[in-house]
């Protein structure tokens, strides 16, 4: 029974990616036009905060991009850890603390630098908002994984997604794996990178979705697995999809730019 467990976690894990795989060969103007559409709900997009290559600039800006990167292999990471929802120990706690608020500093630095012309810390930099975007899409995972796994699982396990500094360090070995996007000349990984971000997104806002479908129906703790756990889930995709329709519309009605430049 648990090998079995363990075949559908990797299938859901591995069968998405390859079929994003797939796709950045087989259509990639297509791709292209559908991340840039699906990144406008969530990001301003500027042009000089966003990276580019061949003259075509990526779907999300630079820190948008390690956050939906980051935040897809920690949500990959987690998942294989299984249904743990304890709060993580006080020294883990301290190092996402530290994520998040390099992940604000960075942002607000980046602000005063662009909207008031004035260096207040450092000059800001895609790399910088890159690297502040990795740790913060660690942060969103952890919160959103743990807290998936309190409010719907009846057998949860009182145990931390991240108990110890070797389940940390592993996770953070994963993702040092973005470093290379920032080197990387290829069209189709550029192309995969964009489909993988832009579809975090919708799987981010989904899962948001799905934890209040559960609190308003009164299901707390009721889910005995996956299978079961399908219609909330489904549900909340479902309106996370219609959100994104809905901000996108809204965005192509009011404006064509953002005035909060981070």
């Amino acid at each position: 029974m648990k090998l079995k467990s363990r075949f559908w976690q990797v299938f859901l894990i591995v069968f998405p990616l390859g079929i994003c795989y797939v796709l950045s060969f087989i259509i990639p103007t297509v791709l292209q036009n559908f991340t840039h559409w699906v990144g406008s709900a969530v990001c301003h997009q500027l042009p000089h905060h966003s990276f580019s290559l061949n003259g075509r600039q990526f779907a999300l800006c630079a820190r948008c991009t390690g956050t939906y990167l980051s935040a897809c292999i920690g949500l990959v990471y987690f998942f294989s850890k299984g249904k743990k929802a304890a709060v993580p120990s006080k020294s883990i706690f301290i190092l996402f603390l530290f994520f998040f608020l390099f992940w604000i500093v960075d942002g607000v630095n980046s602000f005063i630098y662009e909207v008031l012309h004035h260096q207040f810390l450092y000059t800001p930099s895609n790399i910088l908002r890159f690297l502040s975007g990795i740790g913060m899409g660690m942060v969103y995972s952890l919160i959103i994984m743990t807290i998936v796994n309190y409010v719907f699982w009846k057998n949860k396990e009182q145990e931390a997604l991240l108990k110890n500094w070797k389940d940390a360090g592993l996770l953070i070995l994963c993702e040092s794996v973005l470093v290379f996007f920032l080197f990387s000349k290829s069209n189709y990984l550029f192309n995969l990178a964009g489909l993988i971000s832009t579809l975090t997104v919708v799987v981010l806002i989904g899962l948001l979705y799905a934890i209040l479908v559960v609190i308003l129906a009164h299901k707390e703790g009721s889910y005995q697995n996956r299978k079961d756990a399908f219609i909330p889930l489904l549900i909340g995709l479902g309106i996370a999809i219609l959100q994104i329709i809905l901000m996108v519309h809204l965005r192509m009605k009011l404006t064509n730019f953002s005035i909060f430049p981070l």
